[in-house]
């Protein structure tokens, strides 16, 4: 069974805002029980911060994080990722961030004809077997050297 949180239940956690906590570095550094605490191993490490949150909102934090680790939730996200890749490749590939005409019938319009051509060019795709693209990786990561 799935639950979500409400907008009644929403306005009732944010009445009271999340306390957050900061550590100084000097009180977090010789600390005994620092690796139970965070896992930085940085020293230059700013110390400690965590947000106490009032119990009604930690609790349907919990619960929906307890919700992720169900292979419902996982089938239903592998959905929405798709839905997503779809959108992020029509934003890349075919301009559909900005609409190139005013009025909502040329604007449709606009959407339905950007539709078909990423279809023509996922189809395209398909009969010759070109591969789908590698992840990218940032310039950064590209500069780190091998082993």
């Amino acid at each position: 069974m799935r639950t979500w949180l409400t907008a009644e239940g929403l306005r009732r956690c944010r009445r009271r805002s999340p306390v957050r906590a900061r550590f100084p570095p000097a009180a977090c550094r010789p600390c005994k029980s620092r690796e139970q605490c965070t896992r930085s191993n940085s020293k230059w490490d700013m110390g400690r911060r965590i947000t106490l949150r009032p119990q009604a909102e930690y609790e349907a934090i919990q619960q929906a994080r307890a919700q992720e680790e169900t292979q419902e939730w996982r089938e239903q996200y592998a959905h929405r990722a798709g839905v997503e890749g779809t959108i992020a490749q029509g934003v890349r590939a075919f301009g559909l961030r900005q609409c190139r005409y005013l009025g909502l019938a040329k604007a449709r319009l606009q959407h339905q004809l950007t539709a078909t051509a990423m279809n023509f060019h996922r189809l395209d795709a398909w009969w010759t077997d070109t591969p789908k693209a590698c992840t990218r990786k940032s310039h950064l990561t590209n500069l780190r050297p091998a082993g």
